[in-house]
C-alpha cells in the first residue's frame, strides 16, 4: 500500500515574513496545518465532517528542523505524507522544497485520534488506515527529541489567551504557542536563525486563560539552546526546546 501524498504549492507573502524579510517559523507552520487539512479533506472528511464535533486528530509533537527560511515572493511546495498509525496515534511527515528541489524544511509530528464530545481518545479504526494508505501491519513510530522541564527562568510573560489565538476547535492553535515562546527569547537571539524546534503539547488551553511562558538560554557548542515552559496555574501546557545559531 502506498502512502497518500498531498502537496500545495505556496507563495511567501508579505504579512508571513519576519523583519529579515524571510518567512517566519508560525508561517511555515501555518502551511503544515493548511496542507494536512487539504489531506482530510482529500479523504473524504471535508467541513461538514470536521465541523460535525465527532471526532478530531490532535496534535501531541512537533519536531522541526529548517536549513533555509523561504524568501519574500519565493514559491515552495510544501508536502505531508502519514508515516505510520498505531491504536490511537498517527505519525505524519512534512517538508518544504524550493524550485530548484532542495528541501529546506522537514517535520515530524505525532497526532492522537479523539472523540470530542466524550474528550477521549479513540482507536484508529481500518478504515483510516485505507484512506490514508498507511500499511496495517506498520505500526513503527517516529523518534522525538526528548524535552525536559526547565529547572531555571531566565525570563517570564504573562499572557491571557485571545479569541485570535483559537482554531476550529475552540482551543489554542498549536502555532500560538510557539509565537507565545517567541515572547521569551531576547532580541539578539530572536534576530539569529531558529533552526530546530521540538514541542511536546500536554494539555490545551482556551480563551481567556491566564498562562506563563518562561524561557531559559546556555550556549552549547555551536548553537544557542532554549528550554520554555507554558502554564496555566499549577498545569503544565506544552514544553518546547528551540535551537539557535
Amino acid at each position: 500500500m502506498r502512502p497518500l501524498v498531498t502537496e500545495e504549492v505556496y507563495r511567501v507573502r508579505y504579512y508571513e515574513l519576519k523583519n529579515d524579510w524571510k518567512a517566519s517559523i508560525s508561517s511555515i507552520m501555518d502551511y503544515f496545518n493548511d496542507v494536512v487539512t487539504l489531506q482530510t479533506v482529500q479523504i473524504g472528511h471535508g467541513v461538514d465532517v470536521m465541523s460535525s464535533g465527532e471526532y478530531a486528530w490532535l496534535l501531541l509533537r512537533w519536531e522541526i528542523r529548517v536549513d533555509r527560511y523561504p524568501d519574500y515572493m519565493e514559491r515552495v511546495v510544501v508536502r505531508t505524507v502519514p508515516h505510520s498509525m498505531d491504536r490511537y496515534y498517527a505519525y505524519r511527515r512534512f517538508e518544504i522544497r524550493d524550485t530548484s528541489g532542495a528541501c529546506i524544511v522537514e517535520a515530524d509530528s505525532q497526532w492522537i485520534l479523539i472523540d470530542q464530545k466524550k474528550r477521549r481518545p479513540v482507536r484508529i479504526g481500518e478504515e483510516f488506515y485505507r484512506r490514508y494508505g498507511v500499511d496495517t501491519d506498520f505500526h513503527q513510530p517516529l523518534s522525538f527529541t526528548r524535552i525536559p522541564e526547565p529547572e531555571a527562568v531566565d525570563r517570564e510573560v504573562f499572557l491571557r489567551v485571545r479569541q485570535s489565538d483559537l482554531d476550529t476547535n475552540g482551543h489554542s492553535n498549536n502555532v500560538s504557542y510557539v509565537k507565545w515562546i517567541i515572547e521569551t527569547v531576547p532580541k539578539e537571539i530572536e534576530n539569529g536563525h531558529l533552526r530546530r524546534l521540538a514541542i511536546r503539547y500536554l494539555h490545551e488551553s482556551r480563551r481567556d486563560d491566564e498562562i506563563v511562558i518562561t524561557g531559559t538560554f546556555r550556549k552549547c557548542s555551536n548553537f544557542l539552546e532554549g528550554m520554555h515552559r507554558i502554564s496555566k496555574g499549577e498545569r503544565l501546557l506544552t514544553l518546547v526546546r528551540t535551537e539557535w545559531i
